[in-house]
């Protein structure tokens, strides 16, 4: 039986918005997805199940059923991206075609688009490509996109090889992220990302936000690392975290559910969280209980 998204969302009383904040996306790409009218990446999949409480399978069966809503289940799919995707895995042709137990040459011929895959074989072929299903189905049902040349210098950013790695076009990143794909390019080559925007394309990557802020040449703040924190520390603390998610103080205002004015307060030193603000603030930051305890200004 498969899981109703919205509804085990409702029953869990989270909003739209409240879990495109957790993943670094747009409300309506929330209520989309609910609808199946689009369908996640396999990053987006997997903090999907993290954040409503289900399991990666389950979320996945979600969207499978929409793939396979057609009253005649194809017996073969296009081989279309399995080359980028292969090469980017660093799983060689003769390893493929081992695990899918064919001639090396059956793996060329579906790559170049000369033979379709029977869906038989896609699950030896997840599992060579250390993949889950349904993140190997989006990747060969996706139209090959034909791309420019791009100069030398700039071709094997570690940003572009993350981004390849996941099987997204830059336009596909662009609109997760909140930016236009032009953003994405200049990221690419060189330009660096705002934190919050680190910290989405961790998400859309599926990958830790530090190796994304190392990949594009981004120092992260001090006291993003709780080892740093000392007593007194609160305000410059909340601030950093609130930057580095990429919220507004109104947001934070509306997520812990008190006034905007006491966040500027919090942030400013002007007071302190009490117990309920505190630990709606550790949940919202995903911190450890107590952990904003240890920076509140030492009792006088």
């Amino acid at each position: 039986m498969t899981t109703d998204l919205r509804s085990h969302r409702q029953d869990r009383l989270l909003s739209p918005s409240a879990i495109a904040t957790e993943l670094g996306v747009h409300p309506t790409s929330v209520l989309r997805w609910e609808r199946r009218d689009r369908l996640p990446g396999p990053g987006h999949i997997r903090d999907l199940a993290r954040v409503v409480g289900l399991t990666t399978p389950e979320v996945a069966r979600f969207f499978d059923a929409a793939r396979g809503t057609s009253s005649t289940t194809p017996s073969t799919v296009r081989g279309h991206g399995l080359r980028q995707l292969r090469q980017s895995r660093a799983v060689s042709v003769r390893r493929l075609a081992g695990a899918a137990r064919v001639l090396p040459a059956t793996v060329y011929n579906w790559e170049a688009g000369r033979a379709r895959v029977p869906v038989g074989h896609l699950p030896a072929l997840a599992v060579a490509l250390g993949l889950e299903m349904a993140a190997l189905h989006e990747v060969l049902a996706r139209a090959p996109v034909v791309t420019a040349a791009v100069p030398r210098g700039h071709g094997d950013s570690t940003l572009r090889r993350m981004r390849r790695r996941s099987g997204l076009t830059q336009t596909m990143v662009a609109e997760r992220v909140g930016v236009s794909r032009h953003t994405v390019g200049k990221w690419e080559r060189g330009h660096r990302p705002p934190l919050h925007a680190v910290r989405r394309l961790a998400s859309t990557y599926g990958v830790p936000a530090s190796e994304v802020a190392r990949a594009a040449g981004v120092k992260a703040p001090r006291l993003l690392d709780e080892r740093e924190w000392r007593r007194g520390d609160l305000p410059a603390v909340l601030r950093t975290l609130r930057h580095w998610s990429g919220l507004t103080q109104r947001q934070v205002a509306q997520m812990c559910g008190c006034s905007t004015e006491a966040v500027r307060a919090w942030e400013s030193g002007r007071g302190r969280p009490r117990t309920t603000g505190r630990r709606r603030l550790e949940e919202l930051y995903r911190l450890a209980p107590g952990a904003l305890v240890r920076v509140y200004p030492a009792a006088t």
